[in-house]
């Protein structure tokens, strides 16, 4: 069974115009070009990167808190190194701070992972 002609060639024998479509032709390079496209985007890292928790801490906690282990007259909300809280308390903690740009939940998360990691290296 023959593939069915483009529109062009079905409905005027001799087009005025060259047909953009011709059986055959073309498809091989089309599913290439496809199959490319699709390929460039899978693992490319195409999205933005992924913020560090000591970078996501730095831009929205450091200027309320530390983790240095020494205490601070300038920051309000006090040096966290000491402070000893569970994964979801720490969540918890994250979730509910005023924050100069808002966080996704994964970058909340982020941040609290960062944080218990710097207190369970210690001072």
């Amino acid at each position: 069974m023959r593939p069915a002609a483009p529109a062009c060639q079905t409905a005027h024998r001799r087009a005025p115009y060259p047909c953009p479509v011709r059986p055959g032709r073309g498809q091989p390079l089309a599913a290439a070009l496809a199959v490319a496209a699709v390929a460039a985007g899978c693992g490319s890292g195409a999205g933005p990167p992924r913020a560090t928790g000591r970078a996501l801490f730095a831009e929205n906690c450091a200027m309320c808190h530390s983790l240095t282990g020494h205490a601070s007259s300038r920051q309000q909300g006090g040096d966290l190194l000491g402070v000893q809280m569970t994964r979801a308390q720490m969540l918890e903690f994250v979730r509910e701070m005023p924050v100069p740009h808002r966080m996704t939940s994964a970058q909340q998360e982020t941040v609290a992972d960062y944080v218990r990691s710097v207190e369970a290296r210690g001072p």
